[in-house]
C-alpha cells in the first residue's frame, strides 16, 4: 500500500527531532514538507497536488511515528475496505460526542491518550495531529479557515456531509507538543468560523471543545483556564528533545498507551 506524508513547517528543529526522527515514515513513497503557507488548508490542499500516491497522512512536524506505525494504518485500511470502502476521513484522536473521545497516542505531559483496541470507532471529528484520506475521495481542506486550527474538524464534518464515515484506528504515536490547556488566539478565530460555516450542523464536537451557536464552550474553557493560571494550576506542557528515547521509555514504564508497540520494540 503506497503513502506519502505531508507535513506543514515552520521549525525546522522540531521537525527534524520529531517527524522526520520517525522510524514510522520509512516505508512512505514521499515526504512532502510545505513551508511558508500562511494556514494548513492552503498548506496541504497544495500538497494533495504535488502528491504521488492516492493514500495521504497529514502529520504535525512535532509528531513521533514508531516503527511499524503505518502496519496498524494498514490493517485498519484492510478492515475498512470490506465493512466500509467509502470511508471518508481517519485519525488516531477523534470525539464521538460531547463527552466519548476515542484514539491511541501521547501527548507530552499527558499520560491519557486512549489505549490499544481492535478494528476502528466511528466518531463525528479528528484532532489534526495524524489526518488520512484518500486523494480521490475529492475531500479538500477549506482555505476560508484562517491559520492551522480545527480543520480536522472541518473536513470531517465535510466527509460526513458527502456520506463518507469518519473514524478513529489504532497507530500508536507521541504527539511532542508544547501546548496544553492554553489554546491561542488563531484558535478561537477558527472556532467562530467553524460557528458560521457549519450553522446550520451545530453542535460540532471536537477532541477538546464544542462548536456551539452560543459559544459558550469558547468563554466557559478561557474562564477556567484564567482561573487556574491566577491559582497557579494549570498545567505546563513541555517538548523532549528526543521523542525516541521517550516512546522507549514508555515502554518500560507500562503505560496502558504503550501496551500496543512492546511487542514491536522488543523485536527490533
Amino acid at each position: 500500500m503506497k503513502w506519502s506524508v505531508i507535513a506543514a513547517v515552520n521549525n525546522e528543529r522540531v521537525l527534524e527531532s520529531c517527524l522526520l526522527n520517525s522510524p514510522g515514515i520509512k516505508s512512505a513513497v514521499e515526504v512532502i514538507l510545505q513551508k511558508g503557507y500562511r494556514s494548513a488548508p492552503e498548506a496541504y490542499n497544495a500538497a494533495i497536488e504535488k502528491a504521488t500516491t492516492d493514500l495521504l497522512v497529514f502529520v504535525h512536524q512535532d509528531v513521533y511515528l514508531p516503527e511499524n506505525w503505518f502496519d496498524s494504518v494498514q490493517k485498519a485500511i484492510e478492515t475498512l475496505t470490506r465493512t466500509d470502502p467509502g470511508w471518508g476521513v481517519l485519525g488516531v484522536w477523534g470525539a464521538i460526542d460531547s463527552e466519548r473521545r476515542a484514539g491511541y497516542l501521547y501527548w507530552t505531559g499527558e499520560d491519557d491518550g486512549g489505549s490499544p483496541f481492535e478494528g476502528v470507532k466511528e466518531i463525528k471529528s479528528l484532532d489534526e495531529v495524524v489526518l488520512v484520506f484518500r486523494k480521490s475521495s475529492g475531500l479538500r481542506f477549506d482555505v476560508r479557515l484562517p491559520g492551522y486550527h480545527m480543520y480536522g474538524a472541518d473536513i470531517c464534518t465535510e466527509a460526513i456531509r458527502r456520506g463518507k464515515k469518519c473514524y478513529a484506528i489504532s497507530a500508536f504515536c507521541i504527539h511532542n507538543t508544547n501546548i496544553g490547556g492554553f489554546l491561542p488566539l488563531q484558535f478561537w478565530k477558527c472556532y467562530l468560523f467553524m460557528r458560521w460555516k457549519w450553522r446550520n450542523n451545530l453542535p460540532i464536537y471536537t477532541p477538546c471543545t464544542q462548536v456551539t451557536f452560543w459559544c459558550w464552550p469558547m468563554f466557559r474553557w478561557n474562564l477556567a483556564y484564567a482561573k487556574n493560571w491566577a491559582l497557579g494550576r494549570q498545567k505546563e506542557f513541555a517538548r523532549v528533545g528526543n521523542p525516541r528515547l521517550l516512546h522507549q521509555q514508555l515502554i518500560d514504564r507500562g503505560l496502558p498507551c504503550a501496551e500496543g508497540v512492546r511487542e514491536a520494540s522488543q523485536a527490533e
